[in-house]
């Protein structure tokens, strides 16, 4: 009986124990592989030591390339129009003008209009989306930028912002050029249906300084949509649906719309019109430089071309807790994923941890811009003056705030050039 009662209780405590390590977490760490040991040995030889954005050139060229074949392998291939607040540097666009042999630019704020159009005298500019008609009437009240308005479409998401951007014309008796946007499923404003549109055609040609100059449709939700039942081939269908009903109209009223400008496509899309499209340009940008965001299966062929990174400031052999230092030890043996703290240069920003693996940001600091801590084991291998990897989410913004990109030559494992970013703006 004795021994009976002596073999349950082992077997309990075994049982216990096999149930305690079944869900106790697992070391998730490790250091750097050898593309970021490479990445952070050239940080360092060129003594940069504070948060900087990376772009990797070779893998940026790659992405170029994957575009590039996908768009001109047709039957009749589709330009591109670069998308300006994705690549928001004059050194990185100058090197996507010169792959893809284009200059004709999306852009989405005016102090970025400024900038391109006065260092691509020969562009064409593509609004992305509708501006405030006072902001318009303000930058085209100075004399210096009026000379590009011939190069410039305007964006008309309603009847409304027309009469709006006529009356801006009438006051400044200067000739503009406007393109309709319309929702081909999106539901991000523009015309809603082809009565709608019509309406805006007819009202137009009450305008003589208007000229229309095409349509504007982006379908950034059909990337995302699910494979399921064929709902992305589906939302896909419908798009081109859409935008051919838009393009009759423009018939009906007396245009050509192979005159005109029919833009359509975006990162996530470019491969489904590379396929067939009604459009006659496609607009892409983040797709060259590919942050996490857009990691979907219309990108797979894309691979991760910018990065951050950041020193570590700090190492906390012991994370503690702030009030429940008694727990420390408890805390570090359940779980060595938050053994180590390291504190960073910096922080929350639009990205994700990418080296070394298995970092987690503290939940009890938070975020911070200051010095963020971020969890670890000691598996990473991470010291003082190493640096954290990270993937900005997207680049429109994100690239903005880090001074210069560095450029880096992973064949080489060196930094080969500093490009200035754009100014800060919305």
């Amino acid at each position: 009986m004795n021994l009976s009662r002596r073999a349950v209780i082992m077997g309990g405590v075994a049982g216990s124990a096999a149930l305690i390590y079944g869900v106790k977490p697992s070391d998730q760490g490790a250091p750097h592989n050898a593309y970021f040991r490479s990445l952070s040995a050239a940080l360092t030889a060129q003594s940069l030591a504070l948060p900087t954005l990376i772009i990797d050139q070779q893998r940026m060229a790659h992405n170029i390339q994957q575009v590039q074949k996908a768009l001109t392998e047709r039957k009749s291939p589709l330009p591109i129009r670069l998308v300006v607040k994705s690549l928001p540097s004059l050194p990185l666009l100058d090197s996507l003008v010169q792959a893809l042999k284009t200059q004709r630019f999306m852009v989405f704020n005016l102090p970025m209009l400024s900038i391109v159009q006065q260092h691509y005298p020969h562009g064409d500019f593509l609004l992305g989306k509708p501006f405030a008609a006072l902001a318009v009437r303000q930058w085209l009240s100075d004399a210096n930028n009026r000379h590009v308005v011939p190069r410039i479409l305007w964006l008309i998401d309603s009847t409304a912002r027309l009469k709006e951007y006529a009356a801006i014309a009438q006051d400044l008796k200067l000739p503009m050029k406007v393109s309709f946007e319309i929702d081909v499923g999106l539901h991000r404003g523009g015309f809603a249906n082809t009565s709608e549109l019509r309406e805006a055609i007819t009202l137009i040609k009450q305008y003589p300084l208007l000229t229309v100059s095409g349509l504007m449709g982006y379908e950034a939700h059909v990337g995302k949509m699910p494979t399921l039942f064929n709902m992305q081939q589906n939302a896909w269908h419908d798009v081109q649906q859409i935008y051919a009903d838009s393009i009759r109209v423009l018939k009906e009223a007396g245009y050509s719309p192979e005159q005109l400008t029919l833009n359509s496509g975006g990162s996530q899309t470019y491969s489904f019109h590379a396929k067939g499209t009604v459009a006659n340009e496609i607009s892409v940008g983040t797709a060259f430089v590919q942050p996490s965001d857009f990691d979907m299966p219309s990108l797979s062929q894309h691979q991760a071309a910018s990065f951050i990174a950041t020193p570590v400031l700090k190492v906390l052999e012991h994370a503690l807790i702030p009030g429940v230092e008694w727990a420390d030890g408890l805390r570090r043996w359940w779980d060595s994923n938050t053994e180590r703290g390291y504190f960073i240069h910096g922080g929350h920003w639009l990205a994700k941890p990418e080296s070394p693996q298995g970092l987690a940001l503290s939940g009890l600091y938070g975020r911070s811009s200051n010095q963020e801590l971020w969890l670890g084991a000691p598996s990473q291998k991470l010291q003082v003056n190493d640096f954290v990897f990270f993937r900005p989410q997207q680049s429109e913004a994100v690239f903005l705030q880090f001074g210069d990109i560095a450029l880096f030559d992973s064949v080489a494992g060196k930094i080969v050039a500093r490009w200035p970013v754009f100014p800060a703006s919305a």
